[in-house]
């Protein structure tokens, strides 16, 4: 299975709704929000009761959010951007920290919101980065000592592993660029 960094642009008003609902963000996918499901028959013979209805949450995004992934370079991304494997702080380690919680698990841990305000912060500090040079700054065999996802520092040669890394990079930059030029917030969250 794969761990997949994984970014959606979305209003904030949207961002504030699924922060408020965080079920909601399925509805990003146009995935229902299934009711709970009643007790088993076993369970009845216990005494488990029936859940009551929920009410339907007739929300809806009020756009199209849009979908970007950096398939599994994320965690290399956030090495290069932090110098650290798991922590970090400030806009550069939005990958991994910063924004909201959102208390929604979607397997890999929590999903972080960040306002239109903060992308603007992060589109910022990923401007002031010089691509090439973190490329020739990296060395692979700290990516190994560190475990960096996807532990393919050891196998392949430079230019492969940490170009991957880099190539996309490149790509989230202009992702978020894009996003903050067009005063959106952002999800961030692992799949």
């Amino acid at each position: 299975m794969s761990m997949i960094g994984c970014f959606y642009a979305l209003r904030d008003e949207d961002l504030e709704a699924i922060i408020e609902q965080p079920k909601r963000i399925k509805k990003l996918w146009d995935v229902p929000v299934l009711p709970p499901r009643p007790p088993s028959l076993l369970g009845r013979l216990f005494g488990a009761k029936q859940p009551a209805p929920a009410p339907e949450d007739t929300w809806k995004p009020s756009e199209k959010a849009e979908q970007f992934d950096v398939d599994k370079a994320w965690h290399g991304i956030h090495f290069l951007l932090t110098g650290s494997d798991w922590e970090g702080d400030g806009p550069l380690a939005f990958i991994l920290h910063g924004g909201r919680e959102i208390k929604e698990d979607l397997g890999y841990g929590p999903l972080h919101g960040f306002t239109s305000a903060e992308v603007k912060e992060i589109s910022k500090a990923l401007d002031g980065l010089n691509v090439p040079a973190l490329h020739e700054k990296a060395d692979p065999a700290q990516f190994t000592t560190n475990e960096i996802y996807p532990e393919i520092w050891a196998t392949q040669p430079k230019e492969e592993c940490i170009g991957y890394v880099t190539e996309s990079l490149k790509e989230l930059r202009e992702f978020v660029r894009k996003t903050a030029q067009s005063n959106r917030a952002l999800i961030v969250y692992l799949a």
